[in-house]
């Protein structure tokens, strides 16, 4: 299907707010940002200059971009990146795509790797990979997100992954060990909470990053990303009630971004939170805070979060070869390990994980969940943005009390079926 065919189909779906951005998780990791950081290299077809379009906003500009100033000084290849807005990212992508415009390089968000792939915006890499031969080294977690209708489209770039965060002093205070179940967490949550003072804290905030800890719950509990309304989803949903009536959660967790949970974990005011990796720069310069990390509870099973971004080369690319080796020499294992410690990102690599900087009991706790980290397949993962706000929608329903968990959880359905549809 060419892109014109597919305008209507992707039109709704990438102006719902940023199609694909969970983590998440992977939405928290990634603050959006604005304008150009320059000039659009013209496009010579000789290899001599690229283009490389990301949403790296924030702190995280800097590092990508000193990431591509360094691959220029030692190849002499320009490389000129272009800043776009999370949010404006896959509008500006598919408006690009119509007009024949796109960069040579897309860093693109996992979750949407498929939509693209199947949209014709970018092409694919199953013979550069095979011949590359090192696919073998990356995790299998986000070497899944890479393909699409049995074809490679993408080089997996980085990833984080979801673990429980707990105050140590909190908890021996109360008596209590870090959980290793949900039946746990329950339990041990309600234990340390006290008046404001709360045992778990997660982002539960209005659109798809509000969904992450609720599916994680729902996952652990044997549950369907497309059966939501199944006894594993009502499960999940009553456990988080639990929670709430035993004044061990805040419904204040219902406006709350990652950056807010982290912010009441660090002030002492939460025991626990949900969160993912990228905060441990941030919390361990704190200094005056006793903390670990454990992997996410188990229930019926165990599973983490994947958010993860993947590098891709477009249709419109005039330099693809150049654009290839740019994006083989961002993935060796010593420039990841000298680039990733500034993203607070983890290396989706295997023998890039095996140097002497991943070796924090910390960050290995956080390594260890991309083999359980769940991610959504390739059909569901071009509706991921509309499903997982009709869960957070769901979340909020139930635990604003304005409904009950069952009519939440089958209105959830009816929005995740009419999106698979």
């Amino acid at each position: 299907m060419n892109i014109v065919d597919h305008l209507n189909l992707t039109r709704r779906r990438l102006l719902i707010g940023g199609l694909g951005a969970a983590g998440l998780g992977a939405i928290a990791a990634c603050t959006p940002g604005g304008g150009n950081a320059g000039e659009e290299a013209e496009q010579t077809g000789d290899g001599s200059s690229l283009t490389f379009w990301h949403y790296y906003g924030g702190g995280a500009t800097a590092p990508i971009e000193a990431l591509l100033a360094k691959y220029t000084e030692e190849t002499g290849v320009a490389v000129t990146p272009r800043l776009i807005p999370f949010g404006d990212f896959n509008r500006t992508l598919l408006q690009s795509a119509t007009s024949g415009d796109l960069p040579d390089i897309a860093l693109v968000n996992a979750f949407d790797t498929a939509l693209f792939a199947d949209s014709g915006m970018i092409v694919d890499l199953s013979d550069r990979v095979e011949d590359w031969g090192e696919s073998d080294q990356y995790f299998s977690g986000p070497m899944a997100t890479t393909t699409f209708d049995g074809a490679t489209y993408a080089v997996p770039h980085v990833a984080d992954t979801y673990s429980l965060w707990v105050n140590n002093a909190t908890l021996a205070a109360a008596g209590q060990q870090a959980p290793a179940t949900w039946t746990e967490v329950e339990a041990v949550a309600a234990a340390v909470s006290e008046g404001q003072n709360f045992g778990l804290v997660f982002c539960g905030i209005e659109g798809v990053e509000g969904s992450t800890a609720w599916i994680l719950r729902f996952l652990a509990a044997g549950g369907d990303i497309r059966e939501l309304d199944s006894d594993a989803g009502l499960a999940a949903m009553d456990s988080f009630l639990r929670l709430k009536d035993a004044g061990a959660i805040s419904e204040g967790v219902l406006t709350w971004n990652e950056d807010d949970v982290t912010l009441q974990f660090q002030n002492g005011t939460a025991a626990m939170m949900i969160n993912s990796a990228s905060y441990l720069s941030s919390l361990a310069e704190a200094g005056d805070l006793d903390f670990s990390v454990v992997p996410m509870p188990s229930d019926t099973d165990q599973f983490s979060f994947l958010s993860a971004e993947n590098l891709t080369i477009t249709k419109d690319s005039a330099n693809a070869d150049a654009a290839w080796e740019l994006i083989t020499w961002m993935q060796q294992p010593d420039v990841m390990n000298e680039y990733l410690p500034e993203r607070n990102k983890l290396p989706v690599r295997s023998d890039t994980a095996e140097a002497e900087i991943w070796a924090d009991e910390t960050r290995q706790v956080f390594i260890s969940q991309l083999d359980v980290a769940w991610a959504p397949d390739e059909e569901v993962a071009p509706v991921s943005a509309e499903i997982f706000t009709g869960i957070q929608n769901a979340l909020q329903v139930s635990l604003s009390g304005s409904g009950t968990p069952a009519d939440a959880l089958a209105a959830a359905q009816a929005t995740a079926d009419e999106a698979l549809a």
